[in-house]
């Protein structure tokens, strides 16, 4: 005769050591944690702040860059600028701008180096350079003679001709120069007490900043960075 329905044991049904063991009741459950969590943090890191689709194209440097002024190129990076200034023993400061990443828009750190005792063609004055995303794009010089640096800045380019009005504007390929020197050393511009200046810039680049202010500074509920 066939034991009782009560008295059989399901083939599924754990042996008594185990219900007795009741700390080994976690063992699935660990097991189960270790293979997730790994999964879980990888997907984390990639939908962690600063993984925008577009953030390689607003950070990518060019390999053709663009000579700016002296030992000066587009692309450079901060610290190849700071470099450059240590070379010529020409003290400077950094202020660095760094919004919170997001994953709503691409990068947009930006870096201002300021150097006021830099010499360009012999002559003093401030120079100022300006990154965006670690890649300078700008730099602009204020010389304390506007006079001197006109003539020396005229015989160092040629081409850089002024208009009417005193100022000068030049594009080669992605360089755009452009001057108000002549200008400011004019009797209007001195009794306008306009100070001068000379402008270098990758319009590249310019154009990208333009572009990411565009699309991404206005975002609802996003002030700007």
């Amino acid at each position: 005769m066939s034991a009782p329905a009560d008295d059989r044991k399901h083939w599924l049904e754990p042996p008594e050591w185990w219900k007795k063991s009741k700390p080994l009741r976690w063992v699935p459950i660990l097991i189960g944690i270790a293979v997730v969590a790994p999964g879980l943090w990888v997907a984390k890191k990639t939908l962690a702040p600063g993984g925008h689709p577009e953030k390689a194209r607003f950070t990518e440097v060019a390999a053709d860059p663009v000579v700016l002024l002296d030992n000066l190129s587009s692309y450079s990076s901060v610290e190849a600028a700071r470099a450059a200034l240590d070379a010529v023993r020409t003290p400077y400061t950094v202020a660095p701008v760094r919004p919170a990443p997001s994953s709503k828009y691409p990068p947009r750190d930006r870096d201002t180096v300021l150097a006021a005792g830099y010499r360009h063609l012999g002559v003093e004055g401030q120079l100022t350079l300006e990154f965006f995303n670690d890649r300078l794009y700008e730099a602009t010089f204020i010389p304390s003679d506007a006079g001197d640096y006109g003539d020396k800045l005229h015989k160092a380019d040629t081409r850089l001709k002024r208009d009417r009005n005193g100022r000068a504007e030049r594009i080669i390929g992605n360089l755009r120069i452009a001057s108000n020197v002549d200008f400011a050393d004019t009797d209007v511009g001195r009794s306008l007490q306009t100070k001068p200046y000379v402008i270098w810039q990758d319009v590249r680049l310019v154009q990208q900043l333009d572009e990411w202010d565009q699309r991404f500074i206005a975002l609802p509920g996003k002030s700007a960075p």
